[in-house]
């Protein structure tokens, strides 16, 4: 059984061909380029089917836990979540932090099947990490 959280980040995939990804990331300066970045590292890693970085690097030791519970482990849960995805297309439009944590809203997509979704990010040490996907 898929998990929640997969189910999440297949919300924010894109199916199909789309033009070369612009990194949004550019767009912002300080803390908030920094948390951009973890979601443009998202985005290029799922383009490069590398679910170890995803879980390794960018996804919260909670939301990693929150999968175990759910049954599944993460490298699992995201290569059944990125199976059926051809390409993703994120754009950060904005950025929000208060303290450790930090709310982002995401566009995806283009035309009809343009979609918006908030992730949240958690500053564990030094690092921005995603701590929810999609919702």
């Amino acid at each position: 059984m898929r998990s929640a959280a997969a189910f999440c980040l297949v919300a924010l995939a894109v199916a199909g061909c789309g033009a070369a990804p612009k990194d949004s990331s550019k767009d912002f300066k300080g803390d908030e380029r920094a948390v951009a970045a973890v979601v443009e590292n998202l985005e290029s890693a799922a383009r490069k089917d590398d679910e170890g970085k995803i879980c390794t690097k960018l996804l919260t030791p909670s939301l990693l836990d929150t999968l175990k519970r759910q049954g599944t482990n993460c490298k699992t849960a995201v290569r059944e979540a990125l199976k059926d995805t051809d390409s993703f297309d994120l754009q950060v439009d904005d950025v929000t932090i208060r303290g450790t944590k930090a709310i982002v809203q995401v566009t995806s997509g283009s035309g009809s099947n343009k979609k918006t979704d908030t992730l949240e990010l958690e500053r564990i040490g030094n690092a921005w990490q995603i701590a929810s996907l999609g919702g």
